[in-house]
């Protein structure tokens, strides 16, 4: 089969534009962000990237999307991305989430979520409310997804390590909504990873697109009837893309719905057929994005609407059962309000769980039933003494709610605490104390005896 040889596939794809695609294999094209409309103002992190030295076009599709026309160092270094205020992320990358488009209120699933681009935006997207649980079986990328999560916010979100192919049954139907993004060749990120061109095989591209189906699959299961799955993939090669589809087609009732794209994308339909390989006609209402054809990668969505259910598992599993806290059960919230000065009544739709750290959830997370350990929200506080002390993602988040007791910092008190330097604190300041930039939310602070001590873990940033 030297049609699955990656030169000879993509020259049946694309055509003549096949060379130049290849020829662009390891060259960077662009970079494009998205802002964290959860943390701060778009237009405080726009002065913040400016002042930085970036230049930036906003893009059509979505309005937290920007191109970084020009870049002074690596944005990745920037204190707008430390501080959680930026994710870089493909424009294509971003299309599975906002085609999904999840909603307040509704309970998703991501299905390979890790390291988190997909999930830190449909939590955006979901306002931070409602329930959205992401998956991965890989401890080394989950420990970057809880990372992610943590840094970008997300409080209406758990992880847990399961095999993808065992949620289906654990959680049968249970979401409105689910992503399933596999493992795939990647096949339109050459100008990425070019490596792809040398440990390419035909065996992977057989034994991915049999984890791909199992894995859409699964996710079907978890999918309550009604609902829609999205799948799609950064690959051009019909056995991952179509050739799944087409098989889930003929097995499950589910029917394919056309999907209607932002603007700023050259959309292709799907194949119906490929060489001696047919398709369903049905599957010109799936997408191509070719490279070149577009700003970002290559990439391959099918949107899939579930007509009724499917037969269950024979056993269940017993529910793992959580105390989570109203907020009225601390004092040590009323205290954290007076310090800073915050309507405590901003906790009533949220909860709280105790162990060596506090961690905050929405309410409708926190009562979420998980059969497997399931973690939830982010780490908001530690315990010391009677008191809490704020984590940097705590107050963070807190931010937008805090009037006393923040700092907002110039540029010379900013090199100076990120130096390592204490500095002399405003009058009128003690204890814990928010550090903000351009209004957007760093981390925290320590004011004792007159100084300003940094709790910025922010040495490698450039300012």
């Amino acid at each position: 089969m030297d049609y699955l040889q990656p030169e000879r596939l993509l020259s049946l794809l694309m055509g003549e534009k096949a060379k130049e695609y290849i020829a662009q294999a390891g060259h960077k094209t662009l970079t494009v962000i998205r802002l964290n409309p959860l943390k701060a103002k778009s237009e405080n992190i726009l002065s913040l990237l400016e002042e930085e030295g970036f230049k930036l076009i906003p893009l059509s599709f979505y309005p937290f999307a920007y191109q970084l026309e020009y870049e002074p160092f690596p944005v990745s270094k920037s204190l707008a991305h430390f501080a959680g205020l930026i994710y870089l992320q493909d424009p294509s990358s971003m299309l599975p989430a906002l085609v999904l488009s999840p909603q307040p209120g509704e309970t998703v699933l991501d299905l390979t979520a890790a390291p988190g681009s997909k999930t830190t935006l449909m939590a955006t997207l979901m306002e931070n409310e409602g329930v959205l649980v992401a998956c991965d079986n890989s401890g080394k990328r989950l420990r970057a997804l809880s990372f992610n999560l943590e840094r970008w916010g997300v409080i209406n979100t758990g992880w847990m390590r399961i095999l993808g192919e065992q949620v289906g049954n654990l959680f049968f139907e249970t979401f409105d909504k689910v992503l399933v993004d596999p493992p795939c060749t990647a096949l339109g990120t050459l100008h990425k990873s070019p490596e792809i061109l040398r440990w390419w095989k035909e065996g992977k591209v057989i034994k991915l697109a049999r984890i791909q189906e199992r894995l859409l699959i699964s996710g079907l299961k978890a999918l309550k009837p009604g609902g829609v799955l999205v799948y799609s993939t950064c690959t051009l090669t019909p056995h991952e893309n179509e050739g799944v589809i087409q098989a889930i087609l003929e097995r499950y009732p589910v029917e394919i719905e056309t999907i209607f794209l932002p603007k700023g994308f050259n959309r292709t339909p799907g194949l119906t057929s490929f060489l001696n390989f047919k398709f369903s006609s049905e599957m010109e209402k799936t997408i191509r994005l070719y490279p070149l054809a577009n700003l970002g990668e290559g990439f391959f969505i099918a949107n899939l609407r579930k007509k009724e259910s499917f037969r269950g598992p024979l056993k269940t599993k017993e529910l793992i059962k959580e105390e989570w806290y109203h907020y009225e059960k601390f004092k040590e919230i009323t205290a954290l309000s007076e310090h800073f000065r915050f309507d405590p009544h901003i906790f009533v739709q949220k909860r709280f769980f105790l162990n060596n750290h506090i961690r905050l959830a929405t309410q409708a997370l926190a009562e979420f039933s998980s059969p497997i350990p399931l973690q939830k929200g982010i780490s908001f506080a530690r315990p010391m003494g009677k008191k809490w002390r704020l984590t940097t993602n705590g107050i963070t988040w807190l931010a937008p709610f805090i009037t006393q007791n923040r700092i907002e910092l110039d540029r010379m008190s900013l090199r100076g605490l990120i130096s390592g330097h204490n500095l002399p604190a405003p009058s009128g300041h003690e204890g814990q104390q928010l550090l903000t930039y351009h209004e957007c939310p760093l981390g925290y602070g320590w004011v004792k005896n007159g100084f300003l001590v940094s709790q910025l873990p922010a040495r490698s940033v450039i300012v």
